[in-house]
C-alpha cells in the first residue's frame, strides 16, 4: 500500500492534522466493525476494509516518524467525566445508499461530548434519555420544566468548552502561549445567538471565562419581511494554549430537582 492510498482509504488528505485523521480512522473502523451493523448482517468485504483501514492508519503514522500503537478494540475513546451524576448511552447513525437508519447504540458511560466523534444531536438525543431515566428511576413526575432544567445541567457535565472550541472553530492565528478561534453567530434582543446549538454550551462558557480574551465584529445586518433586523457577527476567541477545562458535577443541583 502506497501513502497515496492509505490517506485514500481513510478518506484524509497531508493537510489533515493528526487529530482528524485518527477520527476519520475511528469512524471507519465504527463503521466496519462486527457489531455495529444494524441491519446484522454482516458483508464479506467489511473483514477486508477493516484491516485495509488499520492498515492505511499505521502507514500514515509511520510516514510521519510516529510509532504506531493503536490496537483494534471497538471502545469509545472519549475522556470520561467520572463526576457525572449519571452514565448515558453513545448513538451512532449509519447509512444505506444514503438513507439514514435509526440510531444504533454504540457504548455506554460518563462520556464527555466530543464533536469529532459524536453528531451534536445524537449527543443531546442521549442525554435527554438519561435525564428522562434518571427522573424515572427516582419516581419523579417529568415536568416540562423539570426535564428542561435537570437536561441543561447534565449536559454541562458533558461538556468540555475549550476542548470543543479548538475543535469547532475556525483557527486564525495562533503564537506560544495561545490560540484565536473563529464563530458565527447573531445578536436577537440584545443577546448573542447561535444557528448552531452546539455553540450555546460552548462559546457562552468561554465568553465568561477570565482566561479567554473575546472580541466581536459585526459582519452583516440583515433585513428581510421574515426576519428584521438580524445583526450578524464574528466572534473571536482567544484561549491560552494551557487553559485545560475543569469537568464539572451537578450532582447536588439535580438531587435537589429530582426531589
Amino acid at each position: 500500500m502506497t501513502l497515496k492510498e492509505a490517506y485514500k482509504i481513510l478518506g484524509a488528505s497531508k493537510q489533515d492534522d493528526d487529530r482528524e485523521i485518527k477520527a476519520k480512522y475511528k469512524k471507519l473502523l465504527i463503521l466496519y466493525h462486527p457489531d455495529s451493523d444494524p441491519t446484522r448482517e454482516r458483508a464479506p468485504e467489511d473483514d477486508e476494509k477493516i484491516r485495509q483501514v488499520i492498515e492505511a492508519y499505521k502507514k500514515i503514522r509511520e510516514s510521519e516518524g510516529e510509532p504506531y500503537f493503536e490496537p483494534y478494540e471497538f471502545t469509545w475513546d472519549a475522556f470520561e467525566n467520572k463526576r457525572a451524576f449519571s452514565e448515558r448511552n453513545i448513538f451512532f447513525q449509519f447509512k444505506i445508499y444514503d438513507e439514514a437508519l435509526p440510531p444504533s447504540k454504540m457504548a455506554r458511560g460518563r462520556f464527555v461530548w466530543d464533536p469529532d466523534m459524536e453528531e451534536f444531536p445524537l449527543f443531546t438525543k442521549s442525554v435527554l434519555e438519561a435525564c428522562k431515566e434518571l427522573i424515572t428511576d427516582h419516581e419523579s413526575i417529568q415536568a416540562p420544566d423539570k426535564v428542561k432544567d435537570i437536561f441543561h445541567l447534565m449536559m454541562q457535565e458533558y461538556i468540555l468548552p475549550a476542548d470543543a472550541a479548538r475543535k469547532l472553530g475556525k483557527k486564525l492565528s495562533e503564537d506560544e502561549t495561545t490560540e484565536t478561534f473563529t464563530f458565527k453567530g447573531f445578536m436577537k434582543d440584545d443577546q448573542i445567538s447561535f444557528d448552531e446549538d452546539e455553540l450555546y454550551y460552548v462559546v457562552l462558557p468561554l465568553l465568561e471565562n477570565p482566561k479567554v480574551n473575546a472580541h466581536t465584529t459585526i459582519t452583516k445586518v440583515e433585513h428581510t419581511r421574515r426576519i428584521k433586523d438580524r445583526t450578524h457577527v464574528s466572534i473571536e476567541l482567544t484561549i491560552p494554549k494551557d487553559l485545560t477545562d475543569t469537568p464539572s458535577s451537578n450532582a447536588d443541583r439535580i438531587k435537589e430537582l429530582l426531589h
